[in-house]
């Protein structure tokens, strides 16, 4: 009988251990689940000054061309709207129609998504996109949105396209 009840506490004392132990660590985990981090707005972390437009870009991929549309456009980068965005770091080909001027090419970065928020968040599925180089009448036609001086200028000109492994 002796050997019973020592069994019993000692089945007691190691459920007590474990129950204690998981909530331990379920608390921990409900507190670092639970602490939002504020973030900064996207247009704190723009260099330059946006513009809206809806002009169509044939986006250049590796399984082919997309069709899409910019959104809104900077010296800088745009926001692409499209049903599949790019991976993120992904670098691309793009030819943007602006009304009344001839095509718009450049070598482009998709910086962001927002192709993993839920879709009820979503008002336009698509992209950001970083200009990486573009020829000089090219930012010159950009930049005239805006009337920026020259010397804001942070996309490079026409050159070599870039490493295709970038």
């Amino acid at each position: 009988m002796e050997i019973l009840l020592f069994f019993l506490v000692f089945l007691l004392i190691l459920w007590l251990c474990y129950y204690f132990l998981k909530a331990g660590k379920s608390s921990e985990t409900t507190f670092s689940t639970s602490v939002v981090i504020p973030q900064t707005s996207k247009e704190g972390q723009r260099k330059h000054p946006r513009t809206n437009v809806n002009w169509p870009v044939v986006i250049e991929t590796s399984e082919g061309t997309v069709e899409a549309e910019v959104k809104n456009i900077s010296i800088g980068g745009a926001f692409i709207c499209c049903e599949r965005p790019m991976a993120v770091g992904e670098v691309f080909r793009l030819t943007i129609t602006a009304p009344d001027h001839e095509p718009i090419e450049a070598t482009a970065k998709a910086v962001w998504s927002n192709a993993h928020l839920p879709k009820e968040k979503v008002i336009h599925l698509g992209m950001g996109v970083q200009f990486l180089n573009m020829s000089e009448k090219h930012i010159q036609f950009v930049r005239s949105l805006f009337n920026e001086s020259p010397s804001s200028k942070k996309i490079e000109k026409q050159g070599p396209s870039p490493p295709s492994s970038v």
